[in-house]
Order: C-alpha cells, then sequence, then structure tokens
C-alpha cells in the first residue's frame, strides 16, 4: 500500500496543476476565499482515482472487497 501511495504522487501534483489551470481559465483566483472551491475540485478529483484504482485492483484479484 504504501508503494501505491508514493506512487500516486505525481498523478496527484498532476490533478491539482490541472485543477490550478482550470481555474485560471475561469478567472478564480487563488486565495483563502476560494480555496474551498479549489480543495473541493481536487478532492473530487482524487476520490475519482481512487475509486478507479480500487475498481482496477479488485479486477485483477488484488484487494478483497
Amino acid at each position: 500500500m504504501v508503494c501505491i501511495s508514493l506512487s500516486m504522487l505525481p498523478i496527484l501534483k498532476k490533478d491539482l496543476y490541472e485543477v490550478k489551470e482550470a481555474c485560471i481559465a475561469k478567472n478564480i483566483a487563488f486565495n483563502i476565499k476560494n480555496m474551498k472551491i479549489i480543495l473541493a475540485k481536487f478532492f473530487l478529483s482524487l476520490i475519482t482515482k481512487v475509486n478507479q484504482l480500487e475498481e482496477s485492483l479488485i479486477a485483477k484479484g488484488c484487494a478483497n472487497e
């Protein structure tokens, strides 16, 4: 599990960069007031990635349900 967690760090960094670029495109400023919006989008992306990882591990028979 530690290996999977460490291998996800570059993916999460890329996702955070994509959220940042999307916010810049929508003219959402990076400040404390808008941090809730930015983090919500990031965590939604994170939950989606974790769900995909779980489904792939179950399909391979590597994880218990």
